[in-house]
């Protein structure tokens, strides 16, 4: 038995069989019809309406049979579509390829076969109208062509049922726009620019709060009358760039004034689609959205990433100067919230004092300048520990507070500061103009939080303060001592009384303590040096008893006690003190100042950050900022370990963080999704590294990222992007057929100039058809929505093809394209993606190469696959473009005003598709001399490597 040959166009066969529908179906008396016809006239027990699916054959009508289906390859009907002409059999045994058949040998004892191919309108062979004998016998050409007549009667109620189906497609789809129109309740206009009649829907008039008929009669004078008179240059601008061929479409963003007064935001979108003979915009159509509540949400959005900044660069500043720190965060808020005054008071009994300000220099005021608390606005904030926001006080119920006629204040803003749970002062801005608009709560909020942040300052300024007071009265020498494994030692603190113990000043053995140990009783100081050793090797406390010479006096014995701490420079620091052995007091040890300000910059992260045990993964601390999103309390979080916080199809990757850490000492970025305490998720972005603390214990530091806003926004400007696309399109395509027909004369001889006119006008529309394509295309290429069928093609067909399809492009930009070396090799590749992709490199080539220069496009081979090159003689790629050159919506000049038009989605698009058909695409650039892109693609085996 000889199994049928499949045909190198068998999966677009396929395709046009399942288009068709009738697989798996039910049986049809329209079909039915014609296999009883086919049985009686000629006399055959079995008569089968057949179609040839990927595995089997399956009978959508059958006489005589008791069975649905055969497989495939014991079909008879396999071999008759490989051609269109009848496939007669009159005697299998007869036949080397079916004598041994199943079906010949076996039930139904096949003897006689006739098929007639069924094709669809586009020529595909989708099965037969076989007759069926289990006698042999003869069948000459009156009966082929009677055979013939039936199944071209069959060939029409196949072509019939896809027509049929198209058309309701065709209606489904008309009634799905319709209803997509009016379900986003956008507003739709029509406008002769020529006259200024104008055609709005009701949902138009809507917007500004009209119905349509208080509105008429309307003209283009409508739009004007209501439209924001700031923004009316703008729109004229972006219309006239439409009417000249600038833009394709107009595109605007303005104000219109509702019925009640106030200013609404819609977004104002159209295209002309018919021009005047001489070549002016005659009829342009378009919509109207009502985008007030997006715009502000964008301005809020922009607001609270300003505050967030602001927070971000004091929180980060490296300057020491705590005095300069709050004045400058007194300066930033004043800037971001537009009002003139900033103060940081504090409040002792029943007096306020200024004790930071920013202000005007006629507003008279000076550090230290105090009041009567109760003629203050700070007073209203007495007793509570919330913040005070006042837009307009005149407006206001404090409008009768004696704080108002004193300082005359009409805007105002504060928020309290407290210090270890007692209230020191307030943060305040204030205006003595008033506020168009309340106090946001972004507004209020960033106050609130600078409060936090400039209590935090003031609490370690105070603590300071104290310390040094302590300091001073410690009857001893309190100190750092710092030795470096090259045997260097030094003092980097020591308190005053060091001149007490040593002798010396603090400033003498900041850099060098050498001149110490010269003062160590020579019997002491051996001893003295091995336990500072073991010390530093162990990390245990050091302590000892030693006689000192200050240079004033003889020996005195003296107490040293201090604690060791590694350093990442491998130096040893103790932190301690020194006193005298009859001084039995003992003081605390020094604060660690560095500690602190890596507390408050661990707090105030915007980022989730914890520190884990490495071995048992348990939460040993984490920041608010992973708290809040994640839902758990603090005591919660810390009873957890860090895998409690992943999804459960985590597991798969665990392995992988777990090796990261132990080879490189780190891990991450990975975007996976945090389990919050309700069981719902959130998406993040997580990284780690792998620490040791001074005891050498292993522990984990896990910045975790919540991208929630920027899921979001991606997913909103996707859902953009589809909308705006497909409902771009329908109208385009219309507009497109019209240009085609006025350019080529089939409604009429136009003109000149106006046929010359007509061919600009269809070349803009196609451009425009192209970008719609491309932003579809990457839609659907991301979420695999592409069906490729691949077949074996020619490179140097392609190439040739994308040459010649490009001329003209080519020939207006004044660039020649030259065909090098082409292989003759074949690839297993969808021919019309990988001119697409092909397209794309050359279109790019020839849109950034110089006036009057070459691009040259040439394959190169290798043993496993075939390389198709686009070089040009542009100015090549930035440097700081390269890893972005292959990300949506990118280009290297992504200003208003760039040189060269188009979506940055081509080179998206060709990855996705070269990914797709097992192929790649890169690039080499030297900037300033040029670049060469080119697509890889693994060669069909079997194949010849021949140059052309």
């Amino acid at each position: 038995m000889k199994a049928p040959d499949l045909s190198h166009k068998e999966l677009q066969r396929q395709a046009a069989l399942e288009r068709t529908g009738l697989l798996d179906t039910q049986p049809e008396e329209r079909f039915d019809r014609y296999t009883a016809i086919a049985s009686k006239a000629f006399k055959v027990p079995i008569a089968l309406i057949s179609l040839v699916d990927s595995n089997r054959q399956w009978f959508k009508s059958c006489q005589g049979l008791s069975i649905s289906e055969t497989p495939r390859e014991v079909s008879f009907c396999s071999h008759a579509i490989r051609e269109s002409e009848i496939l007669v059999i009159e005697d299998t045994l007869c036949d080397d390829r079916f004598m041994d058949n199943p079906l010949v040998t076996e039930e139904p004892h096949i003897r006689f076969y006739a098929g007639a191919p069924l094709h669809d309108s586009d020529g595909f062979r989708l099965g037969t109208l076989c007759l069926i004998d289990r006698a042999p016998r003869t069948f000459d050409q009156n009966d082929q062509a009677l055979l013939r007549e039936i199944a071209d009667c069959v060939e029409r109620e196949v072509n019939l049922q896809v027509a049929t189906e198209l058309y309701q497609e065709l209606k489904s789809s008309e009634r799905r726009a319709k209803a997509v129109i009016e379900g986003t309740r956008i507003g739709t206009w029509e406008w002769n620019v020529q006259t200024g009649e104008t055609v709005f829907n009701e949902r138009w008039a809507n917007i500004c709060g009209y119905r349509l008929d208080e509105l008429e009669p309307v003209n283009i004078e409508t739009w004007l009358n209501l439209a924001h008179p700031e923004d009316q240059l703008e729109s004229e601008r972006l219309l006239n760039a439409h009417f000249s061929g600038e833009l394709p479409e107009y595109d605007c963003r303005c104000r219109m004034k509702h019925k009640n007064g106030h200013w609404v935001w819609v977004h104002d979108r159209g295209q002309v689609f018919e021009w005047t003979e001489k070549g002016e915009p005659l009829m342009m159509c378009g919509t109207h959205a009502d985008i007030t509540n997006e715009m502000a949400s964008l301005d809020r959005i922009q607001r609270q990433n300003t505050a967030l900044s602001i927070l971000n660069e004091l929180a980060l500043d490296p300057e020491t100067d705590d005095n300069a720190r709050i004045e400058k965060a007194l300066r930033l808020g004043a800037d971001y919230l537009d009002l003139d005054l900033a103060i940081v008071s504090e409040i002792t009994r029943d007096v306020y004092s200024v004790r930071w300000f920013v202000a005007p220099a006629e507003a008279g005021l000076e550090q230290g300048l105090s009041f009567p608390l109760v003629d203050t606005y700070c007073s209203l904030l007495l007793g509570s520990r919330d913040s005070l926001a006042i837009a307009h006080m005149a407006k206001s119920q404090y409008r009768n507070h004696d704080c108002y006629d004193k300082f005359g204040l009409e805007s105002y803003l504060a928020a309290p500061v407290f210090i270890r749970d007692r209230l020191y002062g307030t943060v305040n801005f204030s205006s003595p103009e008033p506020r168009a608009q309340d106090f946001s709560d972004t507004d209020i909020t960033f106050v609130t939080l600078l409060a936090r942040w400039i209590a935090g300052v003031i609490e370690r300024k105070l603590s300071e303060q104290i310390l040094n007071k302590l300091i001073e009265q410690t009857p001893g020498m309190l100190y750092q001592f710092q030795r470096w494994p090259d045997g260097h030692s030094a003092f980097p603190f020591s308190s005053p009384h060091i001149k007490d113990i040593y002798g010396v000043t603090s400033d003498e053995v900041k850099d060098d303590a050498s001149v110490c140990f010269n003062k160590i009783h020579p019997d002491d100081l051996a001893e003295m040096m091995v336990s500072i050793e073991r010390s530093a090797e162990t990390l245990s406390i050091w302590n000892a008893h030693y006689r000192v010479k200050d240079g004033h006096s003889g020996w005195r014995w003296v107490e040293g006690k201090s604690s060791p701490e590694l350093m990442p420079d491998q130096s040893v620091i103790w932190h301690g003190y020194i006193a005298d052995i009859d001084d039995t007091k003992r003081t605390a040890l020094a604060l660690q100042e560095s500690e602190a300000q890596l507390r408050r910059l661990y707090e105030l992260s915007p980022i989730g950050i914890a520190l884990n045990d490495y071995l048992s993964g348990a939460f040993l601390d984490v920041n608010e900022a992973l708290l809040e999103p994640t839902g758990y309390n603090r005591n919660q979080m810390m009873s957890m370990n860090y895998w409690d916080l992943l999804p459960r199809d985590f597991e798969s990757q665990r392995q992988t963080i777990i090796t990261k850490l132990q080879t490189e000492r780190r891990f991450g970025p990975y975007e996976v999704e945090i389990v919050r305490a309700d069981g719902s998720t959130y998406p993040a972005v997580v990284r780690g590294m792998r620490i040791r603390n001074p005891s050498q214990q292993p522990l984990i530091w896990t910045l975790i990222e919540d991208i929630s806003e920027r899921k979001k926004i991606d997913r909103l400007k996707s859902e953009f992007i589809s909308t705006v696309s497909h409902e771009l399109r329908t109208p385009l395509t219309s507009i497109a057929g019209s240009l085609s027909l006025l350019s080529n004369n089939t409604v009429g001889e136009l003109s000149p100039d106006a046929s010359r006119l007509a061919k600009i006008a269809y070349r803009n529309s196609q451009q425009l058809t192209f970008l719609i394509n491309d932003l579809l295309d990457i839609e659907k290429l991301v979420a695999g929505k592409v069906i490729f069928h691949l077949a074996d093609c020619r490179i140097a067909d392609v190439v040739s093809e994308c040459v010649e399809g490009i001329e003209s492009f080519a020939l207006d930009k004044r660039i020649t394209v030259r065909i090098g070396e082409l292989h003759d090799t074949v690839v297993n590749v969808d021919r019309v993606r990988l001119r697409q992709a092909l397209n794309n490199l050359l279109s790019n080539a020839i849109k950034f190469s110089f006036d009057e220069s070459e691009v040259h496009v040439f394959t190169e081979l290798s043993l496993t696959g075939i390389r198709m090159c686009v070089r040009d003689q542009g100015p090549g790629i930035p440097a700081d473009f390269r890893d972005r050159i292959f990300q949506k919506f990118s280009q290297a000049d992504a200003s208003d005003r760039r040189s060269q038009s188009g979506t940055g989605l081509g080179l998206a698009i060709t990855r996705e598709l070269m990914h797709a058909m097992a192929g790649e695409v890169d690039f080499a650039s030297e900037e300033g001399h040029g670049a060469c892109f080119w697509l890889d693609l693994p060669l069909t085996q079997g194949h010849s490597k021949q140059s052309a």
